[in-house]
């Protein structure tokens, strides 16, 4: 064998052997460890990973075992897949889901004539009522001030106060009901509201 084929012969065998130490487990590993050390998000470190792989198998053929070591030039290879997918994750732009309209929070026009008519309506109601009936129930219930500091400020029993709010409770159903069947134009159901 000359010269020439043991210089073949060699350079085989130390492909062969760099070969046997590139694509092996433990450097799989190592490749995911040299990701996270290059910042690929660990979500993104298999596929990344995977090019790195496939880019070494197609450039095997190429890898000359004279000029370093097969873990240096891997690691050249992680460093420039690791590099072109920061390039691209930053022009990337990822929708997990379909865009979603929200909607305004803000009542629209109609809602707030509404409201408007129900509150102002309402108002009303209450100003039909008795002025005793009528006290109670504002005091209480609009004003928010417990019965007992209403009893006190009135001079009046607690229990007293609380047989009022009853009867302006349903005294101000009444007036709400009565003007619900006058607006609708039907005529009231109950005896009370009958004129003659």
């Amino acid at each position: 064998m000359g010269e020439r084929g043991q210089a073949s012969h060699s350079n085989n065998d130390e492909r062969a052997a760099a070969h046997a130490r590139l694509f092996c487990p433990m450097l799989m590993r190592t490749v995911l460890r040299w990701l996270a050390w290059l910042g690929v998000p660990l979500c993104h470190r298999g596929d990344v990973a995977g090019q790195i792989w496939l880019i070494a198998w197609q450039s095997w053929p190429s890898f000359d075992p004279k000029r370093g070591r097969p873990e240096r030039w891997l690691n050249s290879i992680a460093v420039h897949v690791a590099s072109h997918y920061h390039r691209c994750a930053q022009r990337r732009k990822e929708e997990l889901v379909d865009r979603i309209d929200v909607l305004d929070p803000a009542p629209d026009a109609a809602a707030v004539m509404e409201s408007d008519e129900i509150r102002a309506g309402t108002i009303d109601a209450v100003n039909e009522l008795d002025p005793d009936l009528r006290f109670v129930l504002v005091a209480h219930d609009l004003d928010g001030i417990p019965m007992a500091q209403v009893a006190d400020d009135a001079g009046l029993p607690l229990s007293t106060l609380y047989r009022r709010r009853t009867k302006a409770i349903g005294a101000l159903r009444d007036i709400i009901a009565l003007r619900g069947t006058m607006a609708d134009g039907s005529p009231p159901d109950d005896d009370r509201f009958h004129l003659g």
